[in-house]
């Protein structure tokens, strides 16, 4: 009798132990902010998404830009840390981008800005056509 209950105890304490161990699942990737507003990622293929809004220099960024009024925006974030570091791709691409920041945070990384619209739509058809990595580059109207 004390052997049957000596091998009950040994069996309940060993079910016991083997418990199935649970393993937390891979942490999702946060996900990547994507380089266009969603206006132009539904534009027409060869058109140009446009937006009108009011903002600023970012903070540290020396710009030039007087009075033009019309911008190519090659990426907008809401971190800046990623604005930043479309503007060093672009530095090496040859361009000489300035980040801005529009009323809502948002941080825009223009990549050339104009006086007139027509050449700032020139500009972008001619981007597009040249590096086609940035076909979802859009046309930002400085409010006033």
């Amino acid at each position: 009798m004390k052997n049957l209950n000596l091998m009950l105890l040994l069996l309940a304490v060993s079910l016991a132990g083997c418990k199935t161990q649970k393993i937390a699942p891979k942490p999702q990737p946060v996900a990547q902010e994507t380089a266009a507003p969603s206006k132009a990622a539904t534009a027409k293929p060869g058109s140009v998404s446009s937006k009108e809004e009011r903002f600023s220099s970012a903070a540290g960024e020396t710009s030039d830009y007087g009075s033009n009024r019309f911008f190519v925006i090659m990426g907008s974030f809401s971190v800046l840390e990623n604005a930043k570091r479309l503007k060093e791709t672009l530095i090496t691409e040859k361009f000489q981008p300035v980040i801005l920041v529009n009323e809502s945070g948002m941080y825009r990384v223009c990549g050339n800005s104009y006086s007139e619209e027509s050449a700032a739509r020139a500009r972008i058809a001619e981007v597009r056509t040249k590096l086609p990595k940035y076909s979802d580059i859009w046309l930002l109207i400085r409010k006033q």
